[in-house]
């Protein structure tokens, strides 16, 4: 197993990492409330939505680690995660379509994606949360193979900007089984799509509520068999979750830098205050854990790729690397800056961008039922394992 970058997602890397160091940080900073349509338009220019398009629809061929090398150079200049998640939300679409599209799928949803359209995918409901096999939105079969979709989803990426959104639902009559997902287009009759939500920080990501009232839909639309999604559902998300905690880790290093510096200049009791060992356990804490998140999460794309059976537990380990890394991180800056710190300015914006990561592809509790969920798999006799049923995904 080769985890070096190749020349050429080295040149990839740099070129995005250059991009995200010409986003405008002052504005970013001050708390930008609308989605960066500039930048996102950039990096199609830059050809990101080309790497993750097969060339049979348009793209130069899915390849995930240049996608990943392109990730990680953004994430080491633009300081703020908003956009990042972005990108990942659209992987995820992308990753899907790819493995479980139809040819028509395929053909529509690339050709829009590479148009730069957003995507958006719809897990949570208000009333059951993340907890999947709860979900009270329900696709309900009619006559002539059609369906209706009826529910109501929140906390969706992109729901007020989208073009289209790929919906988790189950099939009308089961009872905790029997997930399907469903492709439904924004502007369709009977999608409602709901305000903004108001949050702590990312305010560059637009996140709201979508409700279905008798939306009607065909086989064209459903992604897989339906009542058969639960398990393609768990494999996509799955990349989304190793690049949450890439990002995370990844974000964490300028700041590192920054904070390496100003302990070297400031001074207190006539010494700079990075000669103080409890300084220092804060920047080395810093290190480990993002170099930690890092790697683990290379591993855990490694894995997916390979259809390796841990890489399910892989990638939410490397999600609760990144997320520790980055909160735990962002907290012990604020206390290494002071009085300073907490001021407007980079590292408060940082600390509230970085609280999104305790919640975004799935909470702590959630991934650590997974792992354990895992775990307790891996332990069973194999055959035994082989026909028990997926119960590893509470929420993406």
């Amino acid at each position: 197993m080769d985890l070096s970058w190749t020349s050429r997602q080295l040149s990839i890397r740099a070129e995005f990492a250059s991009l995200g160091s010409r986003t405008d940080r002052d504005e970013l900073r001050l708390g930008r409330r609308a989605f960066d349509q500039q930048t996102w338009d950039q990096l199609g220019g830059a050809g990101l939505w080309q790497m993750m398009v097969p060339t049979d629809f348009g793209g130069t061929g899915v390849d995930w680690w240049d996608v990943t090398a392109a990730l990680e150079g953004l994430a080491s200049t633009i300081r703020t995660p908003g956009l990042l998640l972005s990108v990942i939300a659209q992987a995820g679409m992308a990753y899907a379509l790819d493995l479980f599209g139809t040819t028509a799928q395929k053909s529509d949803y690339f050709r829009r994606i590479l148009r730069g359209e957003l995507s958006a995918t719809a897990i949570a409901d208000p009333d059951t949360g993340t907890d999947v096999r709860a979900s009270s939105t329900f696709l309900s079969p009619r006559a002539n193979e059609t369906f209706v979709l009826n529910g109501r989803k929140y906390n969706i990426a992109h729901a007020p900007v989208a073009s289209f959104t790929l919906v988790v639902c189950k099939l009308e009559g089961h009872a905790r089984d029997g997930i399907s997902l469903v492709l439904v287009d924004q502007n369709c009759k009977g999608v409602t799509i709901g305000p903004q939500d108001r949050k702590l920080g990312n305010l560059d990501l637009p996140t709201g509520q979508l409700t279905f009232e008798d939306v009607p839909l065909h086989y064209g639309h459903i992604l897989g068999v339906p009542g058969e999604g639960l398990r393609n559902l768990v494999r996509f998300v799955s990349l989304g979750r190793l690049y949450y905690g890439l990002v995370a880790a990844t974000l964490c290093e300028p700041m590192l830098a920054e904070a390496l510096s100003y302990a070297k200049t400031r001074q207190t009791f006539g010494q700079p205050i990075v000669d103080h060992q409890y300084v220092q356990k804060k920047l080395t804490d810093m290190r480990i854990a993002a170099d930690s998140a890092k790697w683990v999460s290379y591993g855990a794309l490694h894995q997916l790729l390979s259809g390796a059976p841990e890489a399910v537990m892989s990638c939410s380990i490397a999600k609760l690397a990144g997320a520790s890394a980055i909160t735990d991180g962002a907290v012990d800056l604020l206390k290494l800056y002071g009085s300073r710190g907490y001021h407007e300015g980079e590292v408060s914006t940082f600390l509230r961008d970085a609280l999104a990561f305790c919640s975004v592809g799935g909470t702590e509790e959630m991934h650590r039922r997974n792992i354990m969920n895992q775990m307790m798999r891996k332990a069973r006799p194999a055959a035994k394992a082989a026909v028990e049923p997926a119960r590893d995904l509470e929420t993406a």
